[in-house]
């Protein structure tokens, strides 16, 4: 098919990756009605992000992708909420653009469009585009929904208990409120637990440790998060119900090795398998 070979070179010639950004009404007419009505709440978003891996987009056959996939993003213009930056919430990501200023993503949000429009399409025509670490971040995001943390019930429910009026409390709260305060200054979070297998009885503990990485420009906060985290820890109750806890650090982002891998897992806010309360993503 020479015109499908000749847009298949043109997606090359243009050079369109994951993480490129169109405008929302750059769709309109590749997305069906009941798709808008059904899936946006019946109106475009401000903005649309190619989701598709560059692999896709670019595969040579043009019959073995026919289709690209793009998520609905909104702009807003206020500052973002820490619990949704750096792919901490596996349902919700936003993306800081300036001091008050962040793209809206939710993961049920996704469309496809032929892979044949690419070419018409002008990608950040108001300025709008994503940094390298951000289609990084965006990739993670992506991929996390399939992969999040399967922590042991019994484990979760070590982390995260109630008071008698619903208040959570517990190491699994101080850390998720650690990382809220200060989103913007990690790159990630990572968890080591063991057993990895529920433990029916209460008196033996789990041993669970964490390492939080923080990104390379903001390297001088380090210690002033760990004084942060400490003193955060210091004040959680209930630590010794059934929990042991081993490191909890921040560190440096390239500090962490393959080594520290093999033991870690990532670890986000709603990495937990049972304890959401109703209307919580999780």
């Amino acid at each position: 098919m020479p015109e499908l070979d000749d847009v298949v070179r043109e997606i090359s010639r243009q050079g369109w990756l994951q993480g490129d950004i169109v405008l929302g009404e750059a769709l309109a007419t590749h997305i069906p009605d009941a798709v808008v009505a059904n899936q946006l709440d019946g109106s475009l978003p401000t903005h649309w992000v190619l989701i598709s891996h560059s692999c896709t987009v670019h595969a040579r056959n043009y019959a073995d992708a026919t289709n690209v996939e793009w998520i609905a993003c909104k702009l807003v213009k206020k500052k973002p909420f820490g619990k949704y930056l750096n792919a901490l919430n596996p349902r919700q990501l936003q993306i800081e653009l300036g001091a008050k200023l962040f793209l809206d993503l939710k993961l049920q949000r996704r469309v496809w469009t032929s892979r044949s429009v690419l070419p018409a399409l002008e990608r950040s025509p108001d300025g709008v585009r994503l940094e390298q670490d951000q289609r990084d971040t965006l990739s993670y995001w992506l991929a996390h929904g399939y992969t999040r943390v399967a922590m042991p019930d019994k484990l979760v429910e070590r982390l995260k208990k109630y008071n008698d009026d619903k208040t959570p409390f517990g190491l699994g709260v101080v850390v998720d409120g650690f990382l809220e305060r200060n989103a913007q200054y990690l790159d990630s979070a990572w968890v080591s637990f063991f057993p990895k297998i529920e433990l029916d009885v209460d008196a033996t503990p789990y041993e669970i440790s964490f390492r939080f990485l923080v990104k390379r420009k903001f390297a001088r906060e380090l210690q002033a998060l760990q004084a942060d985290l400490a003193d955060a820890l210091a004040a959680e109750p209930g630590r010794d119900q059934g929990i042991i806890l081993g490191e909890a650090d921040v560190t440096p982002l390239q500090d962490f090795t393959m080594l520290d891998a093999q033991d870690y897992i990532r670890y986000n806010v709603h990495d937990w398998l049972s304890l959401g309360d109703e209307g919580e993503d999780g």
